[in-house]
């Protein structure tokens, strides 16, 4: 029975007649507030959020387009202008709109091999495919849903029953009109309001193909109007910038950025009306993709809000100043996928740091999702938490676009030394659809080539992994002997390697393996091959293991050959810690070598190689039994992407441990000129060894990728 209007009615017939008849209240409960869209000229709405809160005035309801969805909609769901401040002055918009998976997520091998290829696609079967957007809006899926989640689960689905009513306008391509929600998963309707056409992927809904509401409505004060007729609506354009005239040589995108305005703007005076009150706060002429101003923005917003909020004083200031609002922690009930439709569970357990009756809030939701975008296995994952029957437990579900199952890449890099090095990579990511990574690596160079095999389970979270592997290369060089003669030999070096590893997070794996090594010579009477067992750590914290970036890099591996006539030990180490120093300076310092104890074969030699090497000396030179070796460099940025750098090192190398104390000392000193650029780093320089001897290098390219026993 409703018993609302009978009470009103007894009411109003047992009130004296003087109080039935006195005029109402004419100060109206609040406004409808409009935020516009305008990218990262949206963050000026942060500013005004909070000048409204410092002056009591009241937001009862809320719309908004693009980033006014955004902001619009954190706001409607109890989120406070403080706590928004706090969340966008500290965002790194540039991870934020990133596709690259986090390095402290990422298995160590994959960040390695990764940045090898000058050319990388994917592989759908054998045809190549091309992205579907020039700008991923994954990771602004996962911190949306993260935190609009929790008050979806608590309140609904209804956007009329969140702490403020709100509506999120969109723009569909197919019906070519706009589209306004009011109801359902409020994330994915703000990842479609801000999906620039080209820039971010289209959301598809049903039969709806939906981008920036920007297109058709960039500030829909009729959209509040109609929702909420009561309210006086007050809106805020950010929209664009004040003309400054054309350049006089526009690039792409400055074309591709007045024609979408052009366009928009036609198509947006259908629906423009005026507010109650408008602001339009002067951003400076700030673009669309200026993040970096984030505090200045945020500061203009509300300086300019509170001046502007002080010369109209009819603006109704009945509010009270917001509190904030914290979400609560859930119990995970069920984890549900779709999606998946290869790859399997198995896989994708082996990435998930999550499990019924674990605690779930924000943060630990997307590191979730994080932790399964850096498995390779996906190209996009949406997460959606939903409530349970208790209030206290939720469902989390990740709806997945598997990655196409194949990628083909292309490497080229040159060293004088070894001449032209090209590689043809291909990558299978799920092998028997269990997440298994298969890598055929084949190429060559001059008077060389190689093909290699590898096929390991991919994982991170479980304590273990396994590797299969096996190589083989051929040779045709001149090899120095121990006697001093060079002569002109080709040989194959050949290797099968069964590991089972251990990872450490992002940074560092332990492996232990099962290796059978050889070389045999063409016209060779026999083959030398030998079991080995091995264990071995790596870590490497540098964010870019190909250049020269700040981290440490720490290799030690020790490995014993039980075949009886060769019985013998080995320790080899690689290790390197770089740093910034004022100025602009990177400098290193490092260690390298390997010691033998035992009857190995003549040909398990160090030798210099393109990573590891002297300046002076050719890179299979000084060929030494034992070797302890080190190096120092500096570099410093000098002009954009390019860099000087000066670098020594010197090696001792002795023929047995025994023999220690008569070692030979080499060392060499050099000077290079370098630039960072896509596929690897170009360096051209001297060096002069210890007898004054001097030497050019020219290299193009990973060092990781140059010559034979890479």
């Amino acid at each position: 029975m409703r018993i609302g209007p009978l009470l009103l009615i007894l009411f109003s017939l047992t009130v004296p007649a003087s109080v039935a008849k006195s005029p109402p209240n004419t100060s109206p409960p609040g406004v409808a507030l409009v935020l516009a869209g305008g990218g990262a000229r949206g963050l000026a709405h942060v500013g005004f959020l909070k000048a409204l809160e410092e002056n009591n005035i009241r937001v009862s309801a809320i719309a908004g387009t693009s980033m006014g969805a955004l902001m619009a909609g954190l706001y409607a769901c109890g989120y406070s202008a403080h706590q928004l401040d706090s969340l966008t002055s500290g965002m790194d918009w540039m991870q934020l709109f990133s596709s690259t998976p986090e390095p402290r997520m990422t298995f160590l091998p994959d960040r390695i091999r990764g940045r090898q290829d000058l050319i990388n696609l994917s592989l759908r079967g054998l045809t190549p495919t091309l992205p579907g957007s020039a700008v991923s809006n994954m990771r602004i899926g996962f911190l949306l849903s993260g935190m609009t989640g929790p008050a979806q689960v608590l309140k609904g689905f209804n956007f009329d029953s969140l702490s403020i009513p709100l509506r999120v306008v969109a723009s569909d391509l197919r019906s070519r009109d706009r589209v306004i929600f009011s109801e359902g998963e409020l994330y994915r309707y703000q990842l479609a309001s801000m999906a620039i056409p080209g820039i971010f992927p289209p959301f598809i809904h049903d039969s709806l193909l939906l981008v920036d509401g920007g297109v058709f409505d960039n500030m829909p004060v009729d959209v509040a109007e109609k929702a909420w007729p009561d309210l006086p609506v007050l809106a805020v354009n950010v929209g664009h910038a004040n003309p400054i005239g054309f350049p006089d040589a526009p690039s792409l995108l400055t074309v591709f950025g007045l024609t979408f305005n052009a366009l928009s703007a036609r198509v947006n005076d259908h629906y423009m009306r005026e507010p109650r009150w408008l602001f339009t706060p002067d951003l400076h002429n700030s673009a669309v993709w200026s993040f970096e101003l984030n505090d200045s923005l945020i500061s203009w917003g509300y300086n300019q809000g509170m001046t502007w909020i002080a010369e109209n004083p009819d603006l109704p200031r009945n509010g009270q100043r917001r509190e904030e609002w914290h979400p609560p922690d859930f119990t995970v009930r069920n984890i549900l996928f779709s999606g998946n439709d290869n790859v399997s569970l198995r896989a994708i357990d082996r990435w998930l740091p999550l499990a019924r009756g674990d605690t779930l809030n924000t943060c630990i939701a997307m590191d979730a999702a994080e932790n399964l975008y850096a498995s390779g296995l996906f190209s996009m994952i949406r997460m959606s938490m939903l409530p349970a029957e208790n209030p206290h437990q939720c469902d989390i579900a990740f709806t997945v676009t598997e990655n196409d199952p194949g990628t083909l890449g292309f490497g080229l890099s040159y060293n004088n030394d070894f001449g032209l090095d090209a590689r043809l990579t291909l990558e299978h990511r799920n092998t028997f659809n269990r997440g298994i990574k298969t890598i055929i690596n084949t190429g060559g160079g001059s008077n060389y080539v190689f093909l290699e095999l590898s096929s390991f389970t991919n994982t991170i979270h479980k304590k273990r992994y396994f590797s299969m592997s096996g190589s083989i290369c051929q040779i045709k060089g001149n090899e120095p002997d121990g006697d001093g003669s060079n002569p002109l030999r080709i040989w194959t070096d050949h290797s099968a390697a069964l590991t089972l590893g251990r990872p450490f997070s992002w940074y560092g794996i332990v492996e232990f393996a099962t290796e059978w090594k050889g070389r045999s010579y063409v016209n060779g009477s026999s083959t030398d091959a030998f079991p080995f067992l091995s264990g071995s750590y790596l870590t490497d914290t540098r964010a870019n293991p190909t250049t020269d970036s700040p981290g440490i890099r720490f290799f030690l591996k020790a490995g014993w050959c039980p075949q009886p006539g060769s019985v013998h030990t080995a320790l080899s180490w690689d290790i390197e810690r770089i740093g910034r120093l004022p100025g602009s300076f990177t400098t290193g310092v490092s260690t390298w070598g390997s010691l033998l104890w035992g009857n190995n074969y003549q040909w398990e030699e160090s030798r210099l190689t393109a990573t590891r090497g002297i300046p002076g000396y050719r890179w299979n030179s000084l060929p030494s039994r034992e070797r302890v070796a080190g190096g120092i460099f500096a570099s410093r940025k000098v002009l954009g992407p390019m860099f000087l750098e000066t670098n020594g090192a010197a090696t001792y190398d002795f023929d047995s441990i025994d023999l220690y104390e008569d070692g030979d000392v080499h060392w060499g000193i050099g000077l290079t000129c370098g630039v960072n650029i896509p596929g690897g780093t170009a360096r051209l320089g001297p060096g002069w060894d210890e007898n004054g001897n001097t030497r050019w290098a020219f290299s193009y390219g990973s060092d990781y990728s140059f010559g034979p026993g890479r």
